[in-house]
């Protein structure tokens, strides 16, 4: 494996299937995540789609979902690189605020600024993604990043 050869892209519907294996592999919900539009990436490593991540953009917020890599490139800088385009992107939209849900990651994410919030103080734009209120458990931590401060 070449990890200096990780490149990141905007997704394309083709990618729906090896994401969604991604998704599933790590527990995460992929019922809901479509065609891959706006605001999906993915990981490549040569012709091998090896992690993903989104925005769901409820204005003026997003909703960080969907952070997933391969097991056998975990520990390498994928969920990095993925993390820091997906701010960089949250940035360049103007968004106020970038939320996520995570069970196994909070560690993982406050390294970026992302700091644990009660899930009551969610707005309600993010309260009513099928994520917040259907599809991630109750015990899910709520993680927010204020953006462009």
């Amino acid at each position: 494996m070449n990890f200096d050869a990780i490149r990141i892209r905007p997704a394309s519907p083709e990618d729906g299937t090896v994401v969604r294996t991604l998704l599933d592999g790590a527990d995460l919900p992929s019922s809901d995540i479509g065609s891959l539009s706006e605001g999906w990436v993915v990981a490549q490593a040569g012709d091998v789609v090896v992690g993903a991540a989104a925005i769901e953009v409820h204005p003026p917020f997003g909703l960080l979902r969907s952070a997933v890599v391969e097991p056998s490139w975990r520990g390498h800088g994928v969920g990095i690189a993925l993390t820091r385009d997906r701010l960089a992107w949250a940035r360049m939209r103007g968004l106020v605020a970038l939320y996520l849900l995570t069970t196994t990651a909070p560690d993982f994410f406050a390294r970026f600024g992302f700091q644990a919030v009660p899930r009551v103080s969610a707005p309600p734009e993010i309260r009513a993604s099928r994520e917040f209120a259907e599809l991630c458990p109750d015990t899910a931590v709520l993680m927010a990043i204020e953006l462009n401060a």
